[in-house]
């Protein structure tokens, strides 16, 4: 039979660990699924490979073709390959000895029947029963089977041949046995011919014999046991081995011997067991008709997940494999619920081991069901419900197109994933990923923030790219990092702690950060300033690879980067890559055309990209191009190119006068037309400028210079009085009208300023701070312009060219002239080019006020080489100081040098102040510079300036009080304690009168007296300033040669000095008249002043010469000196414009008899600077405040200081100090020291004789014994104000430097000294200004000087108000109140003293006046003639006189004279002043508008002199009325002074509950009306009030209740006094009376009783007094009743005849509802009043007061009426001029 399987193949397997497979081979290739068919298998238990037979060569390539095969053997897979043997590749297949018959292809009977035969060659002859139908489907069933066979074996010869049907289930065939073997091979020969077997396509072959048998219930035996058996009972045994069925199979070497144990019963330990044959073709036994009989094992359940039996249900391919797979364990499958129930099938009991698989069936579905859903898994999620539906749509998007279901169940909501093992063990890590994706997400999301983090675009890149994101996103992968479009900072969105580590690590990181300023050229700075730092990095820096970024600030431009090397290249590249230029302008107005503008405009638009940009800036003197080098290399040749053909140049032409200049502007710029658009013409005082090309200029000058020489000029002097005022007030008309009518242009000018007039002098500038050094040296900061600065040097920052092109050479240049620039060319063309720090000096000329000009070459500055630009601009300092001494100046002015070239202004500052220092340290002691200025325009620099001086000098030196330069020494008395006068003359001289010492004064030369040997030694003066200057100067003296004769001037340098020279004049002896010294004295005086004038100094000292050892007279040397002085002014000096006498401070003579000679010679001066501007221009400001007086004391303030001056006891003062004026021993024992040391005790006395025996430096401190002070200070008193003062002085810096508060002193000198009050009290206050002017925040804050006689009160008062901040206001015709008036008349203020007594018959003659200067300028000479010939008729037309007769005159002062001279210089009219006997006539002249304001001014004088005697008789009125006096305790009443008086007679009458008061000093506070006075301390004062009218209220009044001060009293009908009222009420008004009142106000009717006196006083008569009526309104009454009539309402009602109180002669006229408004009752009220008319004039509306009387100015009527011819009506506009005497109640 081996033969029929001819056809092999190699079976390899994947895996050997499998036992017992080889019937599952056997079985698995002769089904469908392997393609295969009938086969044979040889494997050897453990091989990797076995080997198959097929029977037929159509199985054999079927089974090769498929290219997967595997078996399932439980849970695994078996899987195979299968391929040709290797003897098998290339051999041809062998042709099969013998096939199987197929149906469709029948061989011959004889072949089949041999094929019947059987396998065995042993046993050819012996033939098979069975045969064996191939391919029958496995659910054909048993009886269609038994009827095919039934009807193959029909005709066979044997038809009734009997034959059994068995099934071998697994390799769908069927045996068939028959009894015979010929029934056998017959029937295997009849199958091909039997149609439905060809139909079903079965195949047929017989059975072969076998040598096999097989024995079940194999528990029973053992293998060897078996062996033995069968070899006994059957024959020889060739194996014994147990299948895979659980059968022993017992092979034998004889088929014979299967025969013989078949039949043969066996029983093995008496137990029966059968034997049936086992056919290793089938793999099965053949029962035969023993088969056993089975059951089905029963039904098994299995739990099962309903998700996954939910998908299977979905997916039936899934489901049907399960199914598929059980039915090979003949099992079906039921899901029930959540279970699902196995059952067998009944097919299994067919199979042929039906039994081994009932008996395992439970197992092997179990585990093969496991093994089925095993393929299968459910993967659940349990999501939070915030996130299931979102875990729903993207679970459901990963499962597209994926062989999976996704099961929701909404109850739970699980949601779970059901797929193959393999499918859903894939994606399970992706959707529990995602689910926590989603769940961390969401969670982030909850507790996630966003921050910013201040961090650049740029710096996050740098540290982008040194991995800091990557640090950050490894650490926190969620964390987002982003820039938002709109904003500058980094976004970091993430939970708070990842954001706080992230802005941790980013901070960090931009902390160890390097960083560095970026060193380059400012404008290069600002030019990166104004790209975004971000972008500038990224394409100046990231795109060149270079690893830094930009950090960029209002204040720096830093670079950063992770390394030192990385900045340095970052720094490197950009200073390779950016750059640049200076281009020095020519003509900085081209920088303003269109063109310029333009230009640089299409520069920059065409060189600017995004970072990327050119600026070009234009800084006056420089342009300044920035950018990218090539862009600024190019762009700076065209700019300058540019800007050297565009330059323009300038001249001028001196034209003078500046008269003829103004003609041409007016009348004759159509003579330069040709020029117009070409040259710009300018012009200036005295000059004509040309502007514009140099061709162009050229052609121009001399078209203006022939124009001047065309024209006709004259100059015109008129001296009448007030001409230059009467030409000024209409000048632009009349100079109008002269140039219509003559064709000439006329100018008032000043001829002595060498400007026109109304020009006021130029002030100096005044430093904002001014220093001293120890040796001398002022160092002033000024804002000022450099141009106008008087000092003697200024320094010019030029260029290395000396071309002043711009800034302040250019405005140098402007103000010297043209001849400045040539000399500059000169210096160039010998010299050639200068360098920075070089430094040369030219003259100044022109208009400039300074000498010279020195021009300091200013270094640009370099940042790369800072130190190096610092040196040379300290030399050019240096040099410029130095140039400055070589030239003999004393002054000089610096700029900030440099600060237009880079430098940075603070650096500029100090770099100028650290040379200034150095070259004062290096010259100290030998400085011949006294002052040096640093002067500036702008605030900016002088504040700088200001703080580089403090910074580098520090406490080096002192602070000086600031004083303006040394332009004028004129100074206020409250700037300078020490100026006793001052004045400036017509020609502008300033005259200062001072108090000092002449070593130290500061003008430029001061006069010095020696003797004939010329021995600066002797005389004080001389000796003082010897010691001031040094021994130079006597060096300086001898080297003179002089004769030393008398009257000879000596000129010397000042050497230590602060002058630059000193004048040494040799001065005789007084002769007495004798001879000719006061000639000599006189013109030393006068050769002083010539040679400063003639050596071009501005000012000069003089002390007083001659009045010490010499003996002048004091007085005679003041008159001689102020002589020549004032006829020197008269001279119009053109340098010399400062005179300062300086008078030695404790020489109280000379200083009287100058005082007194310069008030004689100057009339107009003042303590301060002479006034310049209209009369009320007046004030004067002095050390001390205005002075307060009242009873018994007068006081001032300087600064925080109260000092006081009171007549009482100085032993009851309760200053903390008090003074003692006693003798050398302390010891005296009279005056003011007796009385002291009687109050203190004997304790004092005893101290002060031990005190005084020991040295001290002359006065001593004590204890104060009795007296309420802390110490009292003996002093050794003087009788020399001088020495006075001197012991004053000491005795108040005692107090400061014992920090006491207050002092009293006595008026030392003036008991047994005899010293007169004035000059002790001048070297008292002079004293005080002293110790207070250096002491100004001291602790001393009270002075009492007590003074025991009062008659020296009013000297003291006198020379306190000399000191004080007093001025003389102008008069006004205003009433300023009573309170201020009285205050004015009792203190001092604008009330002067009258002028002195005058003789019978005098004449004040007026002012001279200065000459009018007219400058003329027309085309020819006769319209010039005609111009002059219109002015003399103009001004002799408007000329005209007034007269003013009025005693009052009489009554002027002096501060009146002076107001009258004031006016003169004003107003421009003469006013002279006639006296005869008792007329007076004042007579002003000059031009009618000059005159109508002078004689208004004088009338307002007239009437201020009026009120004064007005105000005087006020006085007097209240002191008749009542007498108020004060009680001290112990003493008797003394009565106030006339001031006080009527301070509280005013106060009563005001119905004041209170009122301050002063009472020797002390402020009390006075309870009205019966006092006490209480001040601060609780003292008191007994207060009474004598009324000296107490009888003056009307007999019939009623008696006053207590307590009131008003009250209304009905009057009864009937009586007399109802019945007069009622009458004159009702001749006029027949309205109703209802009731009628009196009202009683003692004061209000005692008020207008002395009114009454004092109008009947003034007019002379006793008619002055009405009953009239007044209309009122109810709400009204109680006011009027208590306060009277108030104008303040006047109007109210009707005001056609002034703005006054109105009453009425007819009542009738007051009952008008309009004036007499009825209540709701219909009640009116109406007043008849005592109405003191007095005089009376014509109302008019808008009237304020009554009109002034003729001739009897400025004395007014005291009422107006409606008509003078029987008035209806009286207005009055004084409230006390009416008194409301009833108030009558009508309807």
């Amino acid at each position: 039979m081996s033969d029929a399987y001819s056809y092999p193949l190699l079976v390899e397997l994947e895996e050997n660990n499998f036992t017992k497979i080889q019937m599952k081979l056997l079985k698995y290739f002769n089904s469908k699924k392997s393609g295969g068919g009938d086969c044979e298998v040889d494997y050897q238990s453990g091989s990797r490979t076995a080997v198959l037979r097929f029977r037929t060569e159509q199985d054999q390539k079927n089974v090769l073709g498929k290219e997967l095969h595997q078996i399932q053997l439980g849970t695994a897979v078996l899987k195979m390959t299968v391929r040709f043997p290797p003897d098998e590749k290339t051999a041809a297949a062998p042709a099969p000895l013998k096939q199987e018959v197929p149906s469709d292809n029948v061989t011959k009977t004889s072949e089949v029947q041999a094929e019947a035969k059987g396998r065995d060659d042993v046993a050819a002859e012996e033939t098979s029963t069975s045969a064996v139908l191939g391919k029958v489907p496995e659910d054909m069933s048993l009886e269609v089977l038994e009827m095919l066979v039934e009807n193959i074996i029909k005709g066979m010869k044997s038809p009734s041949a009997s034959f059994t049907l068995e099934i071998i289930h697994g390799i769908s065939s069927v045996v068939v046995t028959f009894k015979t073997g010929k029934e056998s091979t017959d029937f295997v020969a009849r199958c091909p011919q039997n149609k439905m077997f060809t139909n079903k396509g079965f195949s047929v072959r017989p059975l072969e014999l076998t040598r096999q048998v097989a024995i079940e219930d194999i528990q029973k035996f053992e293998k060897d046991y078996l062996y033995l058996y069968f070899e006994k009972a059957g024959g020889d045994v060739e194996s014994v081995l147990l299948n895979e069925g659980e059968q022993f199979v017992i092979t034998f070497k004889d088929s014979q011997a299967v025969q013989k144990v078949v039949k043969k019963k066996h029983h093995i330990q008496q137990e029966e067991f059968r034997v049936y044959p086992f056919y290793s073709s089938l793999g099965a036994v053949l029962y035969g008709k023993d088969r056993p009989c089975l059951k089905l094992p029963a039904a098994i359940s299995e739990p099962t997940d309903d998700a996954v039996w939910r998908y299977l249900n979905d997916h039936k391919s899934a489901l049907e494999t399960i199914h598929s797979d059980l039915a090979k364990h003949f099992c079906s499958v039921k899901h029930e619920g959540s279970v699902v129930i196995l059952r067998p099938v009944p097919s299994i009991l067919g199979q042929k081991d039906a039994k081994a698989i009932i008996k395992k069936w439970k197992s092997t579905v179990g585990s093969a069901f496991a093994q089925a859903m095993s393929k299968f898994k459910s993967l659940k999620f349990q999501p939070d419900s915030d996130v299931l539906e979102e875990c729903l749509q993207n679970i459901g998007q990963i499962l597209q197109n994926k062989d999976v279901t996704l099961a929701h169940d909404k109850a739970s909501g699980a949601l779970s994933v059901v797929g193959f093992v393999d499918d859903v063990n894939k994606l399970e890590q992706s959707l529990r990923k995602t689910i926590n994706k989603i769940e961390g997400r969401v969670q982030r999301e909850k507790a996630t923030k966003t921050d910013v983090i201040k961090v650049s675009r740029s710096i996050f890149h740098l540290l982008r790219q040194d991995g800091l994101l990557d640090k950050l996103l490894h650490l926190y992968p969620d964390l987002k990092l982003a820039f938002p479009e709109d904003s500058p900072d980094l976004n970091v969105t993430g939970l708070r702690d990842e954001i706080f580590e992230a802005d941790k690590v980013i901070r960090e990181a931009k902390y160890s950060l390097k960083r560095i300023n970026l060193e380059m050229d400012k404008s290069v700075l600002d030019l990166l300033r104004l790209e975004e730092q971000d972008e500038l990095t990224k394409v100046l820096l990231t795109s060149d690879g270079i690893n830094a970024a930009f950090e960029i600030s209002e204040k720096r431009v830093e670079l950063l980067a992770f390394s030192d090397r990385d900045l340095t290249n970052a720094e490197d590249h950009l200073k390779k890559l950016m750059m640049s230029q200076n281009i020095s302008v020519e003509d900085s107005s081209v920088l303003e055309t269109p063109a310029w503008q333009d230009l640089v405009r299409q520069l920059q638009d065409a060189n600017s990209k995004s970072c990327r940009r050119l600026q070009v800036l234009c800084t006056g003197e420089h342009v300044v191009v920035s950018g990218h080098k090539s862009d600024v290399t190019r762009v700076s040749n065209e700019l300058e190119y540019f800007l050297t053909q565009n330059a323009k140049v300038e001249e001028s032409v001196d034209v003078k006068p500046n008269t003829i200049i103004e003609y041409i502007k007016k009348c004759k710029t159509s003579s330069l037309d040709q020029v117009k658009g070409k040259v710009t013409v300018s012009f200036r005082n005295e000059a004509i400028c040309l502007n514009g090309s140099r061709v162009d200029v050229k052609h121009c000058k001399t078209l203006v210079e022939n124009l001047v020489q065309s024209l006709s000029f004259e100059r015109v002097n008129i001296t009448k009085p007030g001409v230059k005022k009467f030409f000024q007030d209409k000048e632009t008309m009349y100079v109008a009208s002269l140039l219509t009518d003559t064709g000439c242009l006329v100018q008032l000018v000043d001829e002595t300023g060498g400007g026109q007039a109304g020009l006021a002098q130029i002030p100096g500038p005044k430093p904002v701070n001014k220093f001293q050094t120890s040796d001398g040296v002022k160092i002033a900061v000024c804002k000022a312009d450099l141009c106008s600065y008087p000092v003697d040097a200024v320094v010019n920052s030029s260029n290395g060219q000396l071309q002043h092109n711009g800034g302040l050479g250019a405005a140098l240049l402007n103000s010297a002239g043209p001849q400045l620039q040539v000399e500059c060319d000169k210096i160039i063309n010998q010299r050639g080019l200068l360098k920075p720090g070089d430094c040369v000096i030219t003259d100044a000329g022109g208009r400039l006020r300074c000498k010279k000009i020195i021009h300091a070459i200013g270094p640009v500055f370099d940042p790369s080489a800072p130190k190096k630009s610092q040196a040379q601009l300290k030399r050019a300092v240096k040099g410029s100081l130095d140039l400055a001494e070589r030239h003999g100046c004393i002054t000089v002015a610096l700029p900030t040098i440099s600060r237009t070239q880079g430098f940075g202004l603070d650096l500029c500052a100090l770099t100028i102040i650290k040379a200034v220092k150095e070259h004062c340290d290096e010259k100290y002691d030998e400085n011949t510079l006294k002052e040096i200025h640093l002067v500036n325009s702008d605030d900016a620099a002088v504040q700088a300036m200001e703080r580089a001086v403090k910074s580098e000098f520090g406490n080096s030196v002192v602070t000086l009080p600031v004083a303006s330069p040394r332009l004028t020494h004129a100074r206020s008395t409250q700037s300078d304690p020490n100026c006793l006068g001052q004045v400036t003359t017509i020609e502008g001289l300033n005259i200062t009168l001072t108090k000092g010492n002449i070593e130290n004064a500061t003008t430029e030369v001061i006069v010095n007296t020696t003797s004939e040997d010329l021995e600066l030694k002797k005389g004080a003066v001389s000796n003082a300033i010897l010691l001031a200057a040094g021994p130079k100067l006597q060096q300086l003296i001898n080297a003179q040669d002089a004769r030393g004769s008398f009257g000879e001037v000596i000129v010397t340098d000042g050497c230590r000095l602060k002058t630059k020279k000193v004048f040494h004049a040799i001065a005789p002896q007084w002769d007495k008249g004798q001879g000719g010294t006061e000639t000599i004295l006189t013109a030393i005086f006068k050769d002083c002043l010539d040679k400063a004038e003639d050596t071009s100094l501005t000012s000069i000292a003089l002390p007083a010469v001659g009045t010490g050892n010499l003996g002048f007279p004091r007085d005679l040397v003041a008159s001689s000196m102020l002589s020549e002085i004032s006829a020197f002014s008269m001279k119009k000096p053109k340098h010399l414009k400062e005179v300062v006498i300086v008078l030695y401070p404790g020489d109280a003579k000379t200083i009287q008899a100058f005082r007194d000679r310069f008030d004689k010679e100057f009339p107009s001066a003042s303590g301060g600077p002479a006034p310049t501007g209209s009369p009320q221009n007046t004030g004067q400001q002095g050390p001390f405040s205005n002075v307060n007086s009242s009873t018994g004391m007068h006081e001032t303030k300087m600064g925080g200081v109260t000092i006081q001056v009171v007549t009482g006891d100085i032993t009851k003062e309760t200053s903390e100090v008090i003074v003692n004026s006693s003798n050398d021993s302390f010891s005296l024992k009279s005056g003011v020291s007796k009385a002291i040391l009687e109050a203190a005790g004997p304790a004092v006395e005893g101290e002060c004789q031990r005190l005084g025996a020991l040295p001290n430096p002359g006065m001593i401190m004590t204890d104060p014994g009795n007296l309420s002070c802390k110490k009292i200070l003996h002093v050794i008193g003087q009788s020399d104000p001088g020495k006075i003062r001197a012991v004053v002085t000491n005795a108040l810096d005692m107090c400061v430097k014992n920090t006491y508060a207050s002092v009293s002193l006595p008026a030392i000198g003036t008991g047994q000294g005899n010293v007169q009050a004035r000059q002790v009290a001048d070297a008292f206050f002079d004293a005080v200004i002293d110790v207070l002017s250096k002491n100004t925040r001291g602790s001393l804050k009270t002075i009492r000087i007590v003074i025991f006689q009062a008659k020296m009160l009013n000297e003291f008062q006198s020379s306190m108000q000399h000191r004080a901040q007093s001025a003389a206001s102008k008069p006004s015709d205003k009433d300023g109140g009573l309170w201020k008036r009285l205050t004015s008349f009792f203190v001092g203020g604008t009330a002067a003293k009258p002028h002195k007594e005058r003789e019978e018959n005098f004449v004040i003659k007026p002012v001279a006046c200065d000459p009018a200067c007219f400058h003329i300028c027309g085309d020819t000479q006769a319209n010039v003639a005609s111009a002059k010939q219109w002015l003399n008729v103009q001004i002799t037309k408007d000329q005209s006189t007034t007269a003013i007769k009025d005693t009052a005159i009489l009554s002027f002062s002096d501060v009146d004279h002076q107001q009258i001279i004031k006016i003169q210089k004003a107003l421009g009219v003469s006013i002279m002043i006639e006296g005869k006997k008792d007329q007076v006539e004042l007579t002003i002249e000059g031009f009618s508008n000059g005159v109508l304001k002078a004689t208004e001014e004088i009338y307002i004088m007239i009437k201020k002199v009026k009120e004064d005697d007005d105000l005087k008789r006020y006085v007097d009125i209240i002191s008749k009325l009542a007498d108020w006096q004060y009680q001290q305790q112990g003493l008797q009443y003394q009565s106030f002074d006339p001031k006080t008086n009527v301070q509280l007679e005013q106060a009563m009458q005001n119905q004041l509950t209170d009122v301050k008061v002063n009472v020797q000093g002390q402020d009390y506070t006075v309870t009205l009306p019966n006092g006490p006075a209480t001040n601060k301390k609780g003292d008191t004062l007994q207060i009474k009030r004598i009324d000296k009218l107490k009888d003056a209220v009307p007999a019939l009044w009623d008696a006053m209740p207590p307590n009131t001060t008003c009250v209304a009293v009905p009057i009864q009908a009937g009586t007399p006094e109802y019945t007069e009222v009622l009458n004159l009420f009702q001749a006029s008004c027949k309205q109703t009376v209802i009731k009628i009142e009196r009202i009683q106000n003692p004061m209000f009717w005692k008020s207008i009783q002395i009114k009454k006196r004092d109008i009947e006083q003034r007019n002379g008569h006793p008619n002055n007094e009405r009953r009239l009526f007044h209309g009122t309104t109810e709400t009204t009454v109680d006011i009027i009743n208590q306060n009277g009539f108030n104008r303040v309402y006047a109007g109210k009602n009707a005001a056609a005849y002034g703005n006054g109180t109105y009453f009425a002669v007819n009542a009738n006229y007051s009952a008008q509802d309009t004036y007499s408004k009825p209540n709701p009752k219909g009640e009116k009220c109406m007043y008849l009043c005592q109405v003191l008319t007095g005089d009376y004039a014509l109302g008019q509306q808008n009237m304020i007061e009554p009109p002034v009387k003729i001739n009897k100015a400025p004395q007014r009527y005291d009422s107006v009426v409606d008509r003078m011819a029987n008035p209806s009506m009286f207005i009055i506009f004084h409230d006390v001029q009416a008194y409301p005497e009833y108030l009558i109640t009508f309807k």
